[in-house]
């Protein structure tokens, strides 16, 4: 199967151009560098943390909810979980790391 010469790595012009203009941004983030936080005399990524704070956080909300007997309630265990360990983790980096 033949894909059309706009998805081809051999085309020239418009698609190239636009990737590129896209992608232009991103060399102005290598040399901010990821926040980290020196711990027993490693260098650990700040996002460590905050993953680490949101898995807590959603097993809390969860033995929370099911003390209210509210997790019966939930349809998607799985996704409202992960969605809310997710909201606090992203939470705890705006707090913690943000601007």
């Amino acid at each position: 199967m033949k894909l059309p010469g706009v998805f081809s790595f051999r085309s020239r012009g418009a698609p190239w151009l636009g990737l590129a203009l896209l992608m232009a941004p991103v060399r102005g983030w290598a040399s901010i560098g990821a926040p980290s936080f020196p711990l027993a005399g490693a260098y650990f990524p700040a996002w460590l943390i905050c993953l680490f704070i949101g898995a807590v956080g959603a097993a809390l909300l969860r033995l929370v909810f099911m003390i209210l007997h509210v997790d019966g309630l939930l349809r998607y265990h799985l996704v409202t979980y992960l969605s809310m360990g997710t909201m606090l983790g992203l939470i705890a980096w705006l707090l913690l790391y943000g601007q």
